[in-house]
């Protein structure tokens, strides 16, 4: 408390107070052997970091269902595709830069890997601290800033699950551990929530009986994802989303924070025992490395992400240094790899050092973004400057003509139906989705056959193994195959609203089931695919496939409810 208080009065976040606390009480505490008179300060030193761990497990299972508490699937759609295109930019140039210094450094290619995306999350609670703290949280930046934490949470409990699934195995391992994240989330939001919206109107009468519900159910989600093998973190993260849908999302949140910053205090100060003076100073080329990749690194890759997107230069300056403090998700991702020895034991106490330096330099970075913009604008060469401004240039005109597009859409079909000219644009529209299918179609068969000529090797190859062609080469093939796959199911949409539009509505219900049939002869032949070409990778094109998929039988339940309705 004492050292939070201080970290208040410095305007610093609260979170750097706990973590220091923790390095000065913890196994390799400086206070050892330290006595002034009477006062022995070993007395001080907490010397079993078990006891703490039992709290601090708590602590992150509430730390993950806060976030959730704040991630919607609305919220998450309202923030755009420019949004999460600056968050990929920004989490792959990080990844990127990470990967290559971890390699430079020495680091195994898997411990690279993981490297690369610890240093590229950051923190949301520190994030929000420093812009309240500087009064810049109404800035406009900050509503990207906060879309940009929001994916990067999703993508850090996607690979929380990934590697308490798999541990990071080979490819069909991986492949599968990623599936099973994404029908867990989509079970879980299209029942789940159903079924939390009515046991809270039972119990939201009472405060205690609605703190022990929702404890109770952090609790039975989070092991229940821990049974099926995706980890109780993303349990819990998930948890927080399911109930972030409901009307009592706001009330919950209020009642939790209390809990939430004491059992969050006790993870981050245990984060905070882990940190040795002694070893840093062993591994000082390893601390520097990562520093550079946390501070500099990510500086360039979140500047480079919001300029692109259309921000100018002082606003990116200004997102790009709020963004530098590494993130609680980070810590989580450390400790679980640690733990499997996919990192060496004393990553913990370097990863906590770096959220307190990434932190320092955030506060002081923040109140300057004019001196962050000048110091880029004169390193950065001329030659890269006019490549990004016209780069920018383009994406600022790509995002208007969309904007332009769907807000023309939107006028269109809120019209009435007058004449053939709606029908004639649905056909064009029916002409334009088929024929962007094919084409994608092809590119990702060229794609694959590229894939066969580029495999690693048989399904038990481990990720090191994996060239950069194949890795180029097997995302083209997934994008160009998503899109295929996408632009067949609009196809399929536009031709069964022309079948309703023109009255004969009862095909809707026959072409409904033809599109189940066909994703589930798509889903059959991913995974003869991937057993022919030798490439379990293939299986995480059942992505798209059962989402899609899953759509139509939705809509096919929703029709045949419809209908039974009308008879009885």
């Amino acid at each position: 408390m004492l050292f939070s208080l201080l970290m208040e009065r410095f305007r610093l976040p609260m979170v750097l107070g706990v973590l220091l606390a923790g390095a000065m009480m913890g196994p390799a505490s400086p206070l050892k052997g330290v006595q002034i008179g009477p006062i022995d300060f070993s007395m001080l030193v907490v010397n079993q970091p078990d006891i703490v761990a039992n709290f601090a497990l708590l602590g992150s299972v509430l730390i993950l269902f806060g976030i959730g508490l704040e991630f919607s699937v609305l919220r998450l759609m309202r923030t755009g595709f420019t949004t999460f295109l600056a968050a990929l930019i920004k989490l792959g140039l990080t990844y990127v830069i990470g990967y290559v210094v971890a390699s430079f450094m020495g680091l195994p290619t898997g411990a690279a890997v993981l490297l690369g995306f610890i240093l590229s999350f950051s923190s949301t609670p520190i994030i929000i601290k420093i812009l309240e703290g500087h009064d810049k949280i109404r800035r406009p930046e900050s509503t990207f800033i906060v879309a940009v934490l929001i994916i990067e949470d999703l993508v850090a409990v996607a690979l929380l699950g990934i590697m308490a699934s798999t541990g990071l195995g080979n490819q069909y391992e991986v492949a599968w551990a990623l599936l099973k994240v994404v029908v867990v989330f989509a079970i879980a939001y299209a029942v789940l929530s159903e079924v939390m919206k009515r046991l809270l109107a039972q119990v939201d009468k009472s405060d205690e009986l609605l703190v022990l519900f929702v404890v109770g159910v952090v609790l039975v989600i989070s092991y229940l994802c821990a049974s099926i093998g995706l980890g109780f973190s993303v349990g819990s993260f998930l948890a927080g989303s399911v109930a972030a849908a409901t009307p009592q999302a706001k009330r919950i949140d209020e009642m939790i924070k209390p809990f939430n910053a004491l059992f969050a205090s006790f993870f981050f100060f245990s984060i905070g025992m882990m940190v040795d003076p002694a070893a840093a100073i062993a591994s000082l080329p390893l601390l520097v490395g990562i520093l550079l990749v946390a501070v500099v690194g990510k500086l360039v890759a979140s500047a480079m992400a919001a300029y692109l997107i259309g921000f100018s230069g002082h606003s990116a300056a200004f997102a790009a240094s709020a963004l530098l403090p590494l993130g609680e998700l980070s810590l989580l991702i450390g400790s679980f790899a640690v733990g499997q020895g996919l990192l060496p034991a004393g990553m913990m106490g370097l990863l906590a050092l770096v959220i307190i330096i990434t932190s320092i330099f955030s506060v002081v970075l923040v109140a300057r973004e004019g001196a962050v913009y000048n110091m880029g604008k004169d390193i950065t060469p001329q030659l890269v400057s006019r490549q990004m401004s016209m780069l920018r240039s383009t994406s600022i005109g790509v995002q208007r003509v969309v904007e332009e597009n769907s807000r023309y859409e939107r006028i269109i079909h809120r019209l009435p139906s007058i004449g053939r000219h709606i029908a004639h644009s649905s056909h064009d529209r029916l002409h334009i989705s088929l024929k962007r299918s094919f084409l994608f179609a092809i590119a990702a068969i060229a794609l694959l056959l590229a894939i066969w000529l580029f495999a690693p090797a048989p399904v038990s190859s481990s990720t090191s193994n994996i060239s950069g062609a194949y890795t180029v080469i097997f995302l083209g093939f997934f994008i160009t195959a998503t899109l295929a796959i996408i632009n067949a199911s609009s196809a399929l949409r536009i031709y069964i609203g022309l079948l309703r539009t023109s009255g004969r509505s009862g095909l809707e219900l026959v072409i409904q089931f033809a599109g189940l049939v066909f994703f589930l002869i798509l889903a059959a032949a991913v995974g003869m695919a991937s057993i022919f070409f030798r490439t379990p990778s293939l299986f995480i094109l059942l992505i798209p496939v059962v989402l899609l998929g899953s759509a139509h039988a939705l809509a096919i339940v929703a029709q045949v409810h419809r209908m039974a309705r009308r008879l009885f």
